[in-house]
C-alpha cells in the first residue's frame, strides 16, 4: 500500500533557486524553470483481434528549460554563450581547451568536478514554505544546447530588465528528499 502524504502544504511555484557548478553566476538571475517531464513510450504487439500495448523499454528525458533576467554587465549570457561556443568549437581547438577538461578516471571516464570540461552537474533546489531546501532535483551531465536571443527595446515605458532562455540536455536526474 503506498504511503499517504502527512505534509498538505502545496509546493511552491516562487521558491527554488538554481546551482549550476560550471555556471556561478546564473544562480542570482534565474527567473523561471521547468522540472522536465520523463517518457518511456510503448511496444505494440499486434494480435489477431486487437493491438496491445506493453511499456517501452527506454526512458528518455524532457530537455530542460532555464529563463534568465540578464544582468548589467551580462556576466550570465557571457558565461553560458562562452561554454556553447567552447563545446562546438566553431573556429579553432582553443575554445574547446578553454573548457579546461578533466582528467579521466577509471575506465577512461572523464572526472567531472569543480564545474570543468564538456558537461557540468547542477541541482533545482526547491524550498518549502519555511524557505528551507526541501527537494533537491539532481541533474547529471547537463551541456548546453541552445541560448536564447535577448530583446532590447527603446520604446518601452516601464524598466523590465531583459530576459533570455537557455536550453539544456543532461543523461538524467534524480529527486532526493
Amino acid at each position: 500500500m503506498a504511503n499517504l502524504t502527512t505534509n498538505t502544504n502545496f509546493l511552491s511555484p516562487v521558491e527554488f533557486k538554481l546551482v549550476l557548478n560550471r555556471l556561478p553566476n546564473v544562480e542570482f538571475f534565474v527567473k523561471t524553470v521547468n522540472v522536465p517531464g520523463l517518457n518511456s513510450g510503448s511496444v505494440e504487439r499486434s494480435t489477431p483481434f486487437k493491438n496491445i500495448y506493453e511499456p517501452g523499454d527506454r526512458l528518455t528525458y524532457d530537455e530542460f528549460n532555464v529563463t534568465i533576467i540578464c544582468d548589467e554587465d551580462m556576466t550570465s549570457f557571457r558565461e553560458i554563450s562562452e561554454w556553447l561556443v567552447a563545446v562546438t568549437s566553431p573556429d579553432n581547438f582553443a575554445q574547446y581547451a578553454s573548457l579546461k577538461p578533466p582528467t579521466s578516471g577509471s575506465g577512461g571516464e572523464p572526472v567531472n568536478q569543480e564545474g570543468k570540461g564538456v558537461k557540468s552537474d547542477g541541482s533545482l533546489v526547491i524550498l518549502n514554505s519555511n524557505k528551507n531546501a526541501n527537494v533537491s532535483i539532481k541533474f547529471e551531465d547537463m551541456f548546453p544546447i541552445s541560448v536564447g536571443s535577448m530583446q532590447l527595446d527603446t520604446s518601452g515605458t516601464d524598466l523590465t530588465p531583459p530576459t533570455f532562455d537557455i536550453t539544456f540536455k543532461y543523461n538524467k536526474y534524480t529527486i532526493e528528499v
